[in-house]
């Protein structure tokens, strides 16, 4: 067990697949942070520019989306050069965000409770 201080009231989590990160919201901020809980730290912060409403992992573990009133935005984790990137970013205003089939797509729910389906 542990304990992990995300600086505010939590909004939202995701574990990865392989259970070892999880990504936090905190309640009204522009950011997500990443933990390790091999290392019961914080790893990294994506700063994303607007505020967070959610975040949920892909199923391999390298794709993070993110969803909020400004935008939809997915970060990816390369292994390979141990770094960050945003390969995708929508002017969507989204209360949430799931993956579709096999992570071919995103499915936005809009904060008037509309349904988007982004990709594929």
């Amino acid at each position: 067990m542990a304990s992990f201080d995300a600086g505010g009231p939590p909004q939202s989590i995701s574990f990865s697949e392989n259970g070892t990160w999880f990504a936090s919201v905190v309640r009204g901020q522009t950011s997500v942070a990443i933990w390790d809980l091999r290392k019961m730290a914080t790893i990294k912060v994506l700063e994303i520019g607007s505020p967070v409403e959610s975040v949920h992992w892909d199923y391999t573990g390298q794709f993070a989306a993110i969803a909020g009133p400004g935008c939809v935005s997915v970060q990816q984790y390369s292994k390979s050069s141990k770094s960050w990137s945003e390969p995708f970013r929508k002017a969507v205003p989204a209360k949430d965000v799931q993956w579709g089939p096999n992570a071919s797509s995103l499915v936005v729910l809009t904060p008037e409770g509309g349904i988007n389906v982004l990709g594929s």
